[in-house]
């Protein structure tokens, strides 16, 4: 089940270290935002669909936002092995957005980077059906409102690898609640992330969110996500 909500991919290079400082893979935690951007960023991956064997989906439409504008950045179709790349001016900065996908029979789903883009970006999106959303939150005991949205999670470190033993919040809490994957299926009692990274966010009221993680023993770089009511959000948290 690591491919059952998140596939996104951001390769961060590690600031470094001593044996005073944090663990290893989170020594890049304080580290500043770059503030500077190519004129042009490339978002890329592939759209994929089932939970169970994922693959690919073509003539998905994937568009890219930025944060508070109406208006799309940029556009494309999945071709048919499921592949899309798009293209964003930045002005010289980076660029707060997201990705929407939209594709019959599919949840639409959006997806956020863990901070603004200042360089080119994977991202791999697995949409669900809403049958196997309905299937996920029965195993883990929930009864998953319509009018509120879920969140996938995957919790990285400095280097982007994913994150075991750490715990996920949003805030405002509402009447969300969490749950994690153990032995590589969704759990009801597991309490932090396995090896896997992942976190699934349940009942968020539609809205802006504070995504947040603690792992490693320190707090990882939070983020705004927005919730959307019967929709699915993915993001990652890094350091």
């Amino acid at each position: 089940m690591r491919h059952a909500l998140v596939g996104l991919t951001i390769v961060i290079v590690a600031c470094g270290g001593d044996s005073s400082g944090p663990a290893a893979g989170f020594e890049c935690v304080g580290d500043a935002l770059p503030t500077q951007a190519p004129a042009l960023v490339n978002v890329s991956g592939q759209i994929l669909g089932n939970f169970l064997s994922p693959g690919p989906i073509s003539n998905a439409i994937v568009t890219a936002f930025r944060v508070g504008v109406a208006d799309s950045i940029a556009i494309d179709t999945s071709t048919t092995p499921g592949f899309y790349a798009l293209s964003i001016t930045t002005g010289g900065t980076p660029v707060n957005g997201y990705v929407r996908v939209t594709h019959s029979g599919q949840v639409d789903t959006y997806a956020y980077p863990s901070r603004p883009l200042a360089g080119d970006l994977t991202t791999n999106v697995l949409m669900p059906t809403q049958s196997e959303l309905d299937f996920l939150a029965v195993a883990v005991g929930v009864t998953q409102s319509g009018s509120n949205g879920l969140i996938g999670v995957v919790v990285k470190d400095c280097n982007g690898a994913d994150v075991e033993g750490a715990t996920v919040s949003i805030t405002p809490a509402g009447s969300s609640v969490v749950h994690y994957n153990a032995a590589g299926a969704p759990s009801q009692t597991a309490t932090s992330t396995s090896t896997d990274g992942v976190a699934y966010v349940f009942n968020v009221p539609a809205g802006d969110v504070t995504v947040k993680a603690n792992g490693g023993g320190v707090a990882l770089r939070q983020h705004v996500v927005n919730a959307r009511a019967g929709k699915v959000t993915l993001t990652e948290i890094q350091p």
